[in-house]
């Protein structure tokens, strides 16, 4: 956690589009990872950008024959824009992906064998965040040759770091673009506040209420609130809005 509140710390800084991408590019080579893309969609009321915006370190012919022909028949990419289940790709997860072979339509087994062609069917793993006002991210770091065993021990490592700090990187980028949530905030409560800061440091509603002597129920209460008040879908969300805004 204590990584992932520095690397928060340096995105909050960071004051353009371009100097966000390659402070970005720079965080993921450091997690032990070859390969990245970072997809995005504005939100539903910003109709000053394009709607999805994509960025990566991908092999251009492998991406742009995504684009234009396996991207529909993606069940990896399916899954993650609809939910924020995060996938693994690890041993296991290509054990199933074999096993499950035969079910697969023809256009998802040309998708998988053009994924080994090219080098990435490494370990790694995908995350998703998904926003109250229809802005949803998806980030991938994964390694090109699954031979490369070190691969697990970046998942092992660094899957967590990831998974905290993803979201406020999502959304500073939507920022940076010049979005903000409608509407004005509403003021957030000192207990609202200090459940959230427990909240950005690990706690649970159970071990942050044990700290302010206060039930795990209305540590809840005060999270819902207070996300709320940051326009937030979810308590991750919630704790990095508070961040971004410089409630914490």
């Amino acid at each position: 956690m204590i990584r992932a509140m520095e690397i928060i710390e340096k995105i909050r800084k960071i004051q353009n589009t371009n100097e966000f991408l390659l402070e970005m590019e720079k965080f993921f080579l450091s997690f032990g990872f070859e390969s990245w893309a970072y997809s995005v969609k504005m939100p539903d009321e910003f109709a000053e950008a394009p709607i999805e915006e994509a960025f990566h370190n991908w092999n251009q012919e492998f991406v742009d024959r995504y684009v234009n022909i396996h991207s529909s028949y993606c069940p990896r990419f399916k899954h993650l824009w609809k939910s924020e289940v995060p996938i693994i790709y690890d041993n296991n997860y290509f054990e199933r992906e074999k096993a499950n072979w035969k079910n697969y339509k023809p256009e998802v087994r040309t998708l998988l064998e053009e994924e080994i062609d090219f080098g990435y069917q490494g370990f790694g793993f995908s995350l998703s965040t998904h926003g109250k006002y229809g802005e949803k991210g998806v980030l991938t770091l994964q390694n090109r040759d699954i031979l490369r065993k070190d691969g697990i021990d970046a998942i092992s490592l660094n899957f967590h770091v990831v998974s905290a700090f993803f979201p406020f990187m999502h959304m500073k980028y939507i920022e940076l673009k010049g979005w903000k949530p409608p509407g004005s905030f509403l003021d957030l409560t000192e207990r609202e506040l200090e459940c959230l800061r427990w909240a950005a440091g690990g706690k649970t509603s159970w071990e942050t209420g044990m700290i302010l002597n206060i039930s795990e129920r209305t540590v809840n209460f005060h999270l819902v609130n207070a996300q709320k008040k940051l326009g937030a879908s979810n308590r991750i969300q919630a704790v990095a809005r508070a961040i971004l805004y410089n409630y914490l």
